[in-house]
């Protein structure tokens, strides 16, 4: 998977989960990568990597790298990266990078890439 789709899932799952106080992500083995905790996001050992603030998601030093708004991702400039739509997580240009399906996050291809536990359908994409 390339770092940009890396990026679109990861500020997906992280943007849109700030409703519920923790959640669990998996990587395709079922292995636990990280936390969202109480707008905390933790690697698996526990380390803050970042944090969600204001609706923004901000690396470990504070700086903003992207925001969910009207239903679009955007990084930190205000561009937008990708969206959701029915199930689909698209890039900027619409096309299908991934589905989000019974609590798995899947590639275009349909591999599984990764679970999510405690977290919306929606905020898992």
């Amino acid at each position: 998977m390339s770092l940009f789709k890396i990026t679109i899932f990861t500020l997906l799952m992280v943007l849109l989960s700030t409703t519920l106080t923790a959640q669990r992500l998996k990587n395709s083995s079922g292995a636990t990568i990280g936390y969202i905790e109480n707008g905390r996001v933790k690697s698996s050992s526990g380390a803050t990597v970042g944090y969600i603030e204001d609706g923004r998601v901000k690396s470990a030093s504070g700086a903003t790298i992207g925001y969910f708004d009207l239903e679009r991702v955007k990084n930190s400039s205000g561009a937008t990266i990708g969206y959701i739509d029915n199930g689909r997580v698209k890039n900027a240009s619409g096309a299908t990078i991934g589905y989000i399906e019974d609590g798995r996050v899947k590639s275009a291809s349909g591999a599984t890439i990764g679970y999510f536990e405690g977290v919306r359908r929606l905020e898992a994409a």
